[in-house]
This record gives structure tokens, C-alpha cells and sequence, in this order.
């Protein structure tokens, strides 16, 4: 009889820890707007936290998962966080077949953490430069035992948002190099690389359209072009006094499904880097998750900050190998096309079988195309002839 208790716990133990819960989330409608519904949270092992399997939710420095009695805000990030990341481990794991994903261990999820990251301390101080309106991974650390600095495991942080306003940036030109300093800040927290073309090609026309705009990009920083602009001209500056930017990156699939790609990746591609190949293998795999071609568009309520596009028209241009365009979207376009280049019904897993022949801080003309064309002898139905097209892909992109 003790035995026949024994196994009947072990019964109900083991349906608790896979529990299915439904859960308010922000998933995609059918026209791709995002909504909040209920939805199913697979392999759960807690009956009161979002804690799973593969995925611990959790809010900044805590070890606790986020809890089901939690307010309201904080639980419709764990939930839609915690059911999308296990939706793109889903892809890895079966789409994809890929044994790293499938041997990852349980990552924990942290939610509004504003600390900047820190190799040996894992967390730095809370005083050190706090970020909004982004998301990261980071890599697994030993720790420091004489701080009492435990290891940990790879991590994904999602940051809290924060409104920006652009005229903040106006004003305070008297105060030295504050202003170059203030908006190199706002650029290394948000996605800058599609609002700096815009910015720059809306100040041309607002000046005649005088400047040349490609010379200007090659030439200039980030933070000097929109330091000149805004210190120079009140057309521009009143355009954009009215616009605010803010991200909650935890409530955006797209941007969940980006960073876990970058886990998923980085058994060949570090999490310390962000290069222009990089992210543009994480938003070519967020886009497959997403089963969409466009990445992180405005969402109301949530993203008001602009989007990344497959169908850019953009030319290869030397400036993308910095990482100042780590987030622009030419490479996101270029591997969507590769992909329909050697056929929709291998591209996944030629894509991401083509990372093997990749490194962290390789290049796009050079070493991104070379790995597909190396990648295509293997893989692809026609090598010989897909190979060509690849090669009409590349000039046509002026590669």
C-alpha cells in the first residue's frame, strides 16, 4: 500500500511540474497587431511562479520567478515573455534540430533590470549608467567568491522603458560636450541606425537638400550628425519636440525571439559582441519565429520607435561592417534573401548550419558571403547552379 502511495505522488508530481496554466499575454493577431489574450504556458514546473523547465522569470536581481499573485503589469511581462521564449526554443529545438538548443540548461529571464552588465560581478553598481529601453543577453560568469559573487548561467535581461522625449536633447548645448554625451547615450539604448537615415535624409530636404546624404553617413558619427542637427536647426528640433520614444522590449515578440536567437547561436557566435552579422542572424531568425517580414514595427501601446524591414532596398555600403549599424537591417534583408535564394524549404536550417563557418567579429563581404557559398556546397538541391544565384544575389546588393 505505501508503495501504491508512492507512486501516485510521484504521478501528481510529475503532472504539476509539467503544468499548463493559461495566462494573460501580448501575442500577434492575423494582421500582425499586437493584442492581449490567454494563452497556454507549457512545461511549468512551479503551480504558483513562472518558473519552467527551460525558462525562470524573474524581476531584476531576484532569484524568485515572478509569482501568479504579482501585480498585473509584471505578470503580462513574465507571461509573454516566458510563452514566447519557449515558442522560439520550440523552433530551435524541433524546426531546427539543434542539439545546443535542445542541451541548454534552464536560463533565467530578468525582467526591468536597468543594471549595466558586468564579466565579474555579473551586475554592475546600480549607480553605473542604468539602461531603458532595450534587451540583452549575457553570457554565463564564475563569479567572485571573495564578494560573495555566486556563478551564473546565460541570462537574457529584458530592460524597463522609459520615455524619451527628443527635445530634452535641446538646451543644453551650454554645458560642454553634454549634448555629444547625451546622445551618444540615447543611441547606444535604442535601435538609432533606422532613425539616423531618417533623421539626416528629413534634415537635407528640410534645408533645400543640399547635404549628400551617403557622404555624411561615411564620414560622421552618429552622435555628430544628430549633435549638429539639433544644435543647428530649429526646423529639425521642433519636428521632433513632439516625438516620444519608449520600449517595453518584454511586451515585443520579435524582440524576445531576437534575443533568444543570440543564445541559441552562441555556441559559435559570443554574447559579448554585437556586430552587424550578429544581429543580423538574430533578426533573420526572429522574422522565421514570427513567420513575418517585418521585425519590431510599431506596436501600439508599447513600441513607438521604428521598425527593421526585409524589403529594404538598401546597396552594401562599407559603413555597415561597423558597429554603429550592428542594428541597422541590410543584413537581416540580405540572409531573408539568401534564404530564398537556395529554397523556402531548407533556408532554416542552411542559415543556421551556415553559423558553424562563422566567428564573432566576422565580416559581411567577406566572411558572411563566403560562408554561404561554402555552406551552399553541402547543402543546397543544386549546388552548382544555386551558387549562382547566390553570386547575381551579391552584386545585385553591390557586394
Amino acid at each position: 500500500m505505501k508503495k501504491m502511495y508512492l507512486i501516485i505522488a510521484s504521478i501528481l508530481w510529475v503532472s504539476a511540474s509539467h503544468a499548463q496554466v493559461a495566462k494573460r499575454a501580448v501575442v500577434r493577431d492575423g494582421q500582425f497587431n499586437a493584442v492581449i489574450q490567454e494563452v497556454v504556458l507549457p512545461d511549468l514546473t512551479s503551480d504558483h511562479s513562472y518558473e519552467g523547465k527551460f525558462f525562470k522569470i524573474v524581476q531584476g536581481k531576484n532569484e524568485e520567478a515572478v509569482r501568479f499573485d504579482d501585480s498585473e503589469d509584471l505578470q503580462l511581462k513574465a507571461a509573454t515573455t516566458y510563452y514566447h521564449l519557449n515558442k522560439a526554443r520550440k523552433f530551435f529545438a524541433e524546426v531546427i534540430n539543434s542539439s545546443y538548443v535542445q542541451n541548454l540548461p534552464q536560463i533565467t529571464i530578468r525582467l526591468d533590470l536597468t543594471n549595466v552588465f558586468n564579466e565579474l560581478g555579473h551586475f554592475a553598481n546600480d549607480n553605473l549608467d542604468p539602461q531603458y529601453n532595450n534587451a540583452l543577453s549575457v553570457p554565463g560568469g564564475r563569479g567572485y567568491a571573495p564578494k560573495n559573487i555566486e556563478p551564473w548561467g546565460t541570462e537574457i535581461w529584458f530592460r524597463p522603458s522609459k520615455e524619451i522625449n527628443i527635445k530634452d536633447f535641446r538646451g543644453v548645448a551650454d554645458y560642454g560636450g553634454s549634448v555629444k554625451n547625451s546622445l551618444a547615450s540615447f543611441r547606444r539604448q535604442t535601435h538609432i541606425a533606422n532613425l539616423q537615415q531618417f533623421i539626416i535624409t528629413m534634415y537635407g530636404s528640410s534645408v533645400g537638400g543640399n547635404i549628400p546624404v551617403g557622404s555624411v553617413m561615411r564620414l560622421v558619427g552618429t552622435s555628430l550628425v544628430l549633435e549638429v542637427l539639433f544644435q543647428t536647426s530649429d526646423v529639425a528640433a521642433e519636428f521632433f519636440s513632439r516625438k516620444i520614444y519608449r520600449l517595453d522590449s518584454a511586451l515585443v515578440p520579435e524582440i524576445i525571439y531576437h534575443e533568444f536567437s543570440h543564445v541559441a547561436l552562441s555556441n559559435h557566435l559570443e554574447l559579448t559582441h554585437s556586430t552587424p552579422v550578429n544581429e543580423g542572424l538574430a533578426d533573420y531568425f526572429a522574422g522565421k519565429i514570427a513567420d513575418s517580414k517585418k521585425l519590431a514595427t510599431k506596436i501600439k501601446d508599447y513600441n513607438l520607435f521604428s521598425g527593421k524591414q526585409v524589403n529594404n532596398k538598401q546597396q552594401y555600403r562599407l559603413a555597415f561592417e561597423r558597429g554603429d549599424f550592428a542594428n541597422a537591417d541590410f543584413v537581416f534583408g540580405l540572409l531573408w534573401n539568401i534564404g530564398e535564394t537556395v529554397g523556402t524549404d531548407i533556408e532554416n536550417k542552411f542559415v543556421y548550419g551556415m553559423t558553424a563557418n562563422l566567428s564573432t567579429n566576422m565580416s559581411i563581404k567577406e566572411d558572411l558571403i563566403n560562408a554561404t557559398l561554402e555552406t551552399c556546397k553541402q547543402a543546397c538541391k543544386s549546388p552548382f547552379n544555386d551558387r549562382l544565384r547566390l553570386y547575381k544575389l551579391y552584386n545585385s546588393k553591390n557586394l
